[in-house]
């Protein structure tokens, strides 16, 4: 079932999805986080790296699922809400476990699925523990007295101000998947939080969907799409790829738990369309 929670919500307004009028020095894009803080702050040590001999302004991309399944879902916002490195913007877009959280978040009782697909992990994470061995659901509404005292209301404000698309030349950055020749206006939230991304394959358009989402055992890149979910909370591994305005090739890389971010920046491979 793709909607955890019941029947798709109705879409009453068309998504938001930011629109880059130019190409920064560089892009980055990152995969699913999913709570994975150390991996995340090896793979931005990494992208420093790479990034020093490129003037002007960079940008890091983080493609959603920032949270959830991983040990430490509330470091990785936390970090989010931090400036992001210096000569680099950051942007966050929504994935659909944002989408869960934020439905948890305004009804707690009616969403308790949620738990089961990572956000235990997540609520662990802002030390929110069940009141005894029979899980959080046990908890009744002291369950939602806990979540309104222990996530902060900058974590709060910052998951409902996501975007859930952006556009940069002829890339389109989603989570899972994005209708590529469609403008921005009528593009289905249900399509860029869900998918499925490989919808993209088959358009006739000459953009790129650059997106997560869906794991992969190393960064795929097609001639429509490129896909940089290396299951991080499963696998250990988190992946980006670097887009430049030239046009060359991607150039992918991960870092793992095992790795620092010198060798993960030596490990960046050239990928030809």
């Amino acid at each position: 079932m793709r909607w955890l929670f019941g029947r798709k919500p109705a879409e009453t307004a068309a998504p938001k999805i930011l629109r880059l009028a130019g190409f920064p020095a560089a892009i980055y894009a990152i995969g699913d986080i999913h709570g994975c803080l150390s991996l995340f702050q090896k793979l931005e040590e990494a992208i420093i790296v790479d990034s020093a001999a490129l003037p002007g302004r960079k940008l890091i991309v983080c493609l959603g699922d920032v949270i959830d399944r991983g040990p430490d879902s509330a470091g990785v916002v936390a970090r989010l809400l931090d400036p992001a490195p210096v000569g680099f913007d950051r942007v966050t877009l929504r994935g659909n476990h944002e989408q869960m959280f934020e439905q948890f978040l305004t009804a707690p009782a009616r969403n308790l699925r949620w738990l089961h697909y990572g956000g235990a992990e997540t609520l662990r994470s802002y030390a929110i523990t069940p009141e005894s061995d029979a899980g959080f659901e046990a908890d009744g509404a002291l369950l939602s007295h806990k979540v309104r005292t222990a996530i902060p209301a900058a974590h709060r404000a910052f998951l409902a101000a996501l975007p859930c698309g952006l556009e940069v030349g002829r890339y389109r950055f989603a989570h899972a998947g994005y209708d590529l020749g469609t403008p921005a206006a009528r593009q289905s939230q249900e399509r860029l939080l869900w998918g499925p991304p490989e919808m993209a394959d088959h358009s006739a358009s000459d953009q790129v969907l650059v997106h997560g989402h869906t794991p992969v055992d190393q960064t795929l890149v097609t001639p429509r799409r490129i896909n940089t979910d290396l299951g991080a909370y499963l696998s250990g591994q988190l992946g980006a790829v670097r887009l430049m305005p030239d046009g060359s090739a991607p150039k992918v890389f991960s870092v793992s738990q095992t790795n620092t971010a010198a060798p993960a920046a030596a490990a960046f491979q050239d990928i030809e369309e």
